[in-house]
């Protein structure tokens, strides 16, 4: 008899435990010299401000089409999906910037980065694999 009990516990429980709240982070491609970001800085890198990182080579921003992950970022940069590809589009018609490569799912933006030297992107923390560096923004 304990046993249905037990379960029943286990349900009720389960009804009211909140999920873990899933915590992003900035990536940048394993070779990068960068060790930290200040939240200037990625606004900065994002909204094509600057192209290149502090050794001179070029930063290559990429993001994701949409979800959880792109919203926090867009949050981040206080701007909307709407306002990010805006302002990007301002910067590829004065000659200014190039679009950032976007991609449809978390593990394609991390294997983008991986590959693509200078590569910035935003994900959830658990997806950081090889190839990659988590870096702290301050």
């Amino acid at each position: 008899m304990r046993i249905p009990l037990l379960l029943g516990l286990a349900s009720v429980v389960a009804l009211f435990a909140t999920p873990a709240l899933a915590e992003e982070t900035v990536i940048v491609n394993g070779a990068a010299t960068v060790a930290g970001l200040s939240e200037d800085e990625l606004k900065d890198y994002y909204l094509g401000k600057k192209a290149s990182w502090p050794d001179g080579s070029k930063v290559v921003v990429v993001v994701l089409k949409d979800g959880a992950s792109h919203e926090k970022l867009m949050s981040k940069l206080g701007k909307s999906s709407s306002q990010f590809t805006t302002g990007w589009k301002k910067l590829v018609f004065t000659g200014k910037g190039s679009m950032p490569e976007q991609v449809d799912t978390e593990d394609a933006l991390v294997a983008y980065v991986a590959k693509t030297p200078g590569a910035i992107g935003f994900v959830d923390a658990g997806k950081a694999k090889d190839g990659v560096k988590a870096v702290p923004v301050k």
